[in-house]
């Protein structure tokens, strides 16, 4: 759901706001998609409307914010992957210690052992 980059939309000088293709001022919205994380989009405000011009283009790419989203999108790769080590790390020391104890275990129960026929 990429602008076209067609021009078919006009901007005003005054307030720096988009017109959409009915020739009202394109609304704001915020995007709630998986691929799409609270990204900022311009939209006809008449969109759910029968007659509705469907316009669409990203408000950040526009101001130049690109760059943002993508550091936040590498950010936040970065922190996935980190946690999904971290809970590898998580399970490989459970398993020691776990074994740790066995050994623990097995010592004490030599010992004994060893005290009682020694």
């Amino acid at each position: 759901m990429q602008g076209d980059g067609s021009g078919s939309s006009r901007r005003r000088h005054k307030s720096g706001r988009k017109l959409c293709f009915c020739g009202l001022e394109a609304a704001i919205t915020q995007a709630w998609t998986k691929k799409n994380p609270w990204r900022r989009f311009y939209g006809c405000q008449c969109f759910k409307k029968k007659n509705g011009c469907k316009f669409f283009a990203w408000f950040d790419e526009e101001d130049g914010t690109l760059w943002q989203k993508r550091a936040l999108i590498e950010a936040r790769d970065e922190i996935r992957e980190k946690s999904r080590v971290i809970a590898q790390l998580n399970e490989t020391i459970a398993e020691l210690k776990s074994n740790l104890e066995k050994i623990q275990n097995k010592e004490e129960i030599l010992r004994k052992f060893e005290e009682f026929y020694v």
